[in-house]
């Protein structure tokens, strides 16, 4: 066992004839990469939108990776305590970002396609960062996963792989966390996956097998950066001001879908928006837009997806065919705006009309539908002002 244990350390080592230049050409690539698209992205730094702010996070923690990366291949070999000293600290350091990174990813997906994180997605990326930062803990004593020998070169412990699939695995469930949203959204949700995840498998599975080559973290990069022009080819469908989905995606969602057969169709109408609006202020009701569709979203989660109509009027689709369940999202949604007034400490308060079928996606019985589903709502609305007087 020892003898095995002493090879895997032997073929773990950094190759003797790695080219320097090779790994700063693919540092400076990754880099470069990364920072023409924070350029053209800037405006995400400063929006208030979770979905931009672990998006900004990701891309700026990816580039400080990449060179940190890239730094600990150069020094690899290099005499010196000082060197033998960040050597261990860079590399005990890197793979908690590389987890990190990932939880940002997954985060960010989450966020941007169904508006909000689950308890239980928040505690498998917590699980799986503390146990990184455990493992790596244990390393500083037993050199289980790597260490740095007298010549200053990081070689691969016994355990190395261990830290392997704990990447392996958050990016399997990033990928079963998007298939599962597709899924429960009927096909509504979308986001180019096969660009993202291919890229980085590529990167991952040769650094694996071939280390010494700095190739994981710039294949991250490029496939950061596809997601983000993917997005922003995705913005035509985006209502600038609250991220829900816009009248253009509406006006082309037969196109879009065309699988589905049925869908629970729900239009939802502000009570009072003009009056909070002249009220308060412009500011104040951009505010309300947004808050109605973060509820909005949160109601819908899975299997709903919400779109700003216009002004103050807003849809959402569910995938279902059942009108009685359209009738529990109804009253969830009532329940979660009656929740939201009473602890919000605002001097307005939210409430919302309601109204609902089930129809196709079919372009021809779209506005039909629409038209019933708006009826019903100013019924609703009628109804509520007669209730409140």
């Amino acid at each position: 066992m020892e003898k095995l244990i002493h090879q895997l350390k032997k073929v773990s080592a950094l190759p003797e004839g790695i080219n320097e230049q090779e790994v700063f050409v693919s540092v400076l690539f990754g880099v470069m990469l990364l920072l023409v698209v924070i350029q053209n992205n800037l405006w995400r730094f400063m929006d208030k939108h979770k979905e931009n702010r672990y998006l900004s996070v990701l891309l700026v923690s990816t580039m400080c990776a990449i060179i940190l990366d890239g730094v600990l291949f150069i020094l690899d070999g290099k005499p010196g305590k000082f060197n033998h000293y960040l050597l261990f600290v860079g590399n005990t350091v890197l793979p908690a970002i590389n987890v990190l990174l990932c939880s940002c990813l997954i985060s960010f997906i989450m966020q941007y396609l169904v508006g909000n994180i689950s308890k239980v997605h928040i505690r498998v990326l917590y699980l799986s960062l503390i146990s990184t930062i455990v493992i790596l803990v244990i390393n500083a004593f037993n050199s289980m996963v790597f260490y740095i020998n007298e010549q200053n070169q990081y070689v691969r412990g016994p355990y190395y792989d261990i830290l392997f699939f704990i990447g392996i695995f958050l990016l399997l469930y990033f990928v079963c966390v998007y298939k599962y949203i597709v899924y429960k959204g009927g096909g509504l949700k979308f986001f180019p996956i096969t660009a993202f995840v291919v890229p980085i498998i590529v990167g991952i599975t040769l650094q694996m097998l071939n280390f010494g080559i700095a190739l994981m973290l710039t294949t991250a990069a490029i496939s950061i950066t596809g997601v983000v022009l993917s997005l922003q080819n995705e913005m035509i469908f985006r209502d600038n001001l609250t991220g829900a989905l816009n009248r253009y995606f509406w006006d082309n969602i037969s196109s879009t879908i065309k699988k589905k057969h049925l869908f629970g169709l729900m239009f939802v109408d502000l009570n009072q928006f003009k009056k909070i609006n002249d009220q308060y202020g412009h500011r104040v009701g951009d505010e309300v837009l947004k808050t109605t569709v973060e509820i909005m979203r949160q109601v819908a989660n899975f299997s709903g997806t919400v779109i700003r109509y216009g002004g103050d009027e807003f849809i959402m689709l569910v995938n279902t065919e059942e009108e009685a369940e359209m009738e529990k999202y109804s009253q969830r949604l009532k329940e979660a705006f009656a929740n939201y007034n009473a602890v919000s400490n605002n001097p307005y308060e939210l409430s919302i009309s309601t109204g609902y079928c089930i129809t196709s996606l079919d372009s021809d019985k779209l506005t039909e539908s629409l038209n019933k589903v708006d009826e019903k709502m100013y019924l609703d609305k009628e109804k509520s002002r007669y209730v409140n007087g």
